[in-house]
């Protein structure tokens, strides 16, 4: 885990803005979810490890297929917010990301954006409720038509807090791609969303993430987080990715380590 330090630097203002004129470094799909991977296990507070594997529709033979075949589909077990959570505009979220969505709203608004946050905080036994209303089926292809799009309970981000989804007042979660919204979204690499500590969730070529690319779906992982970058300890050579931006020992993460929980890269 990161030192307290540092942990203390990267909550002490959880959700402000990147400066307009400081653009962000650049990501692929992959590298946004191995940002949101290290926040869950390193940066990211208020969140407690996975539980096991959830019943889904009570029938243990066919429970066991459907986690077989969710978890080929790159789902894992996501961890559960934990503490007094936050809201906005209504929705259940963590405070760091209530404090995200007001940032952006006002940025959205000044420029003639219309989306609203539908969607936050969802824990497992509504996540449950959720994946069944979408299984037509007991085979193999009905599972995986449901998996395409819905989380089985304890696989969803939405369990800690930290995941948004965005959509028009009147609109649904489909159309919104190919909205004006998502453009100005998508734009430069989700800079914009960027500066207020948020990313796709799950971005177009991302590989084995669970469910089909969903771009109305955000999640927050914090300002300092996407400046600095992943520690290069992950990837080839020590420090943060980005430390010729920032002192090293300012990033989330610092010099020290990155660590990962057991829960995290499997059952």
């Amino acid at each position: 885990m990161v030192g307290a330090a540092v942990s203390a630097l990267l909550l002490s203002s959880p959700s402000r803005a990147l400066a307009e004129d400081m653009q962000p470094p650049e990501y692929t799909g992959d590298e946004f979810q191995s940002l949101y991977e290290y926040a869950v296990a390193n940066t990211l507070p208020n969140l407690d490890p996975p539980n096991g594997r959830y019943e889904i529709t009570g029938n243990e033979e066919l429970d066991a297929r459907i986690w077989d075949l969710a978890l080929e589909r790159g789902y894992v077990l996501r961890p559960t917010a934990s503490g007094n959570l936050g809201s906005a505009d209504g929705v259940t979220m963590q405070p760091q990301a209530a404090q995200a969505w007001r940032g952006l709203k006002t940025e959205a608004r000044a420029a003639g954006m219309g989306f609203v946050v539908s969607s936050a905080y969802r824990p497992p036994a509504a996540q449950r409720t959720q994946f069944l209303s979408k299984l037509e089926g007991t085979s193999d292809a009905a599972i995986n038509a449901a998996l395409t799009w819905w989380s089985i309970p304890g696989t969803s981000k939405h369990h800690g807090g930290y995941a948004l989804d965005f959509r028009y007042r009147s609109g649904t979660f489909g159309e919104f791609r190919s909205t004006k919204d998502y453009v100005w979204l998508q734009d430069g690499n989700f800079a914009i969303p960027m500066r207020h500590g948020l990313i796709p969730s799950y971005p177009d070529d991302a590989r084995s993430q669970g469910p089909n690319p969903e771009p109305w779906e955000f999640v927050w992982v914090g300002t300092g987080l996407i400046q600095c970058g992943l520690p290069q300890s992950l990837v080839s050579v020590p420090g943060p990715a980005a430390a010729i931006l920032f002192d090293i020992g300012r990033c989330p993460g610092g010099m020290e380590p990155a660590g990962a929980p057991t829960w995290l890269p499997s059952l």
